[in-house]
């Protein structure tokens, strides 16, 4: 019913947030770090290849290699949610570890606020500023492909990660598989309902390549199930206040609710709307937030209620740096890959007692994860169609 793919289960945590400057303010055009580190030319997807060399040493951040003293400018699509603040922070620990190793010698972080022009021009200052790799949390499927282009050209490696795919062939990618991911968990709410009643879906940010497939699994599920019948759609930009305000403005004009399906940070708003509306609140599933975790952790020992939790963890972002100095140091990397989602269920909810209202329970994992699980995968099964 479903199509399968290679997708790993997992579970762990951590939070920050903000607009981030890691070891060199994002809005200046030169960095604070060792210029006397030579930077390695980045390289295109179709030119990677592996280079030779000795190391020098290793570290928990990799193998130190002469030649490195990388400079990587990263933008976020935005960070008006939890997992994002935690990607950010994830991101920052990570490159502070690597300038300490001297893999890198400057980092740069930017937040582009929904806005495709304002990541265009960020991405355009990390080229100028002499970026070895750039690495973006997309704000568009195909807005950001000029830009990218310019990158290439520049002899600049970018790296996609999370809100893509990205309609642009110049960048390696590692995507979510939405489709698969949230078809996977519409299907079980679907059975936990015996195939009948009303949703209401709650979808992410317009525009974002992540909204749109994660909208096409969740509705292709439905879609094959006569009794399912979707009665209202509003979007909560994957934040707990945003999709706590929609779905109480729409309540009033539903039949009974009897699902919800959201794509990620929206579970905990929309139990909150319905609360605040005196109703019973449905099955809701999705999201891995703290505070929807806690709350059900509490609707459980109350009334037995139950439903599951997944999302693609903030640990993404560490991810997407570890891949990249990679290619930078000439490793062969799969241009197209897919990072796995973490799983919650009834069964292992309890483990997550005590996690904080503003973290994201997530899986840390290391380069060595990295390079078994991403960097072995076959890229042209992950390659995704492109977003129309």
């Amino acid at each position: 019913m479903l199509k399968k793919k290679m997708l790993s289960i997992l579970v762990a945590f951590a939070m920050l947030g903000g607009m981030l400057a890691g070891c060199g303010n994002a809005g200046n055009q030169s960095g604070s770090g060792d210029e006397g580190n030579q930077s390695a030319e980045a390289e295109t997807p179709e030119e990677s290849k592996e280079t030779e060399g000795q190391e020098e040493g290793t570290s928990e951040a990799g193998s130190q290699k002469k030649g490195q003293g990388y400079k990587i400018g990263f933008t976020d699509n935005y960070d008006g949610n939890t997992l994002h603040q935690q990607q950010e922070k994830y991101f920052e620990d990570l490159a502070n570890e690597m300038k300490e190793d001297g893999i890198i010698s400057e980092f740069y972080m930017t937040v582009a606020n929904k806005d495709v022009a304002t990541q265009v021009s960020q991405i355009q200052n990390f080229i100028m500023m002499g970026c070895d790799a750039i690495i973006i949390d997309p704000t568009s499927s195909s807005g950001l492909d000029g830009a990218i282009q310019e990158a290439k050209d520049a002899g600049v490696t970018v790296m996609i990660f999370n809100d893509g795919p990205v309609t642009s062939d110049q960048c390696y990618q590692l995507n979510v598989d939405c489709e698969y991911n949230f078809g996977y968990l519409t299907e079980w709410a679907c059975e936990q309902l015996d195939y009948k009643g009303n949703v209401l879906l709650v979808r992410g940010i317009a525009g974002t390549s992540y909204d749109e497939l994660a909208y096409k699994g969740a509705k292709d599920v439905l879609d094959q199930y006569e009794g399912m019948n979707v009665v209202g759609e509003v979007y909560g930009e994957w934040t707990s206040t945003v999709t706590q305000t929609e779905v109480t403005a729409i309540l009033p004009t539903l039949p009974k609710v009897d699902l919800v399906v959201g794509q990620s940070g929206d579970a905990y708003g929309a139990a909150m709307a319905f609360e605040s509306a005196g109703l019973d609140v449905p099955l809701i599933t999705r999201g891995n937030r703290g505070e929807f975790l806690n709350w059900w952790m509490k609707a459980y020992e109350k009334n037995g209620y139950e439903t599951i939790s997944g999302v693609a963890t903030p640990w993404f972002s560490a991810a997407a740096l570890y891949l990249t100095v990679d290619i930078l140091d000439g490793v062969e990397v799969p241009q197209f890959m897919y990072y796995p989602m973490d799983l919650i269920t009834q069964d292992t909810l309890f483990d997550w007692e005590g996690i904080s209202d503003s973290e994201v329970a997530t899986t840390v994992h290391d380069l060595e994860w990295v390079r078994s699980e991403l960097e072995t995968q076959d890229e042209k099964e992950n390659k995704p169609e492109m977003v129309k």
